[in-house]
């Protein structure tokens, strides 16, 4: 993580062509599931967020991206559940 960047203060602005991470909504880490409540990978119950690499802010692309897949996700489910209802 860059020690450099510090995006939760109210006054820093996100860089042009930057935006807030989704995954993380800034916070630059994310909750470890690597066993559920009894965290192994020596994160103690947080490790850094995936999509920004710890930096709180992703490009437009990124999150287009994200945006994205995202929606495709929701589609899926959707039919999943309206099959699931007609059994």
């Amino acid at each position: 993580m860059s020690e450099d960047f510090d995006y939760h203060e109210i006054d820093d602005p996100i860089p042009d062509g930057m935006v807030c991470c989704p995954r993380c909504d800034g916070w630059r880490q994310v909750d470890c599931h690597c066993g559920g409540d009894l965290c192994v990978c020596d994160n103690y119950g947080e490790e850094d967020c995936p999509m920004c690499h710890g930096e709180g802010v992703v490009t437009q692309v990124r999150y287009d991206k994200w945006l994205e897949r995202r929606r495709e996700y929701a589609k899926v489910m959707r039919e999943a559940l309206d099959n699931a209802d007609q059994k």
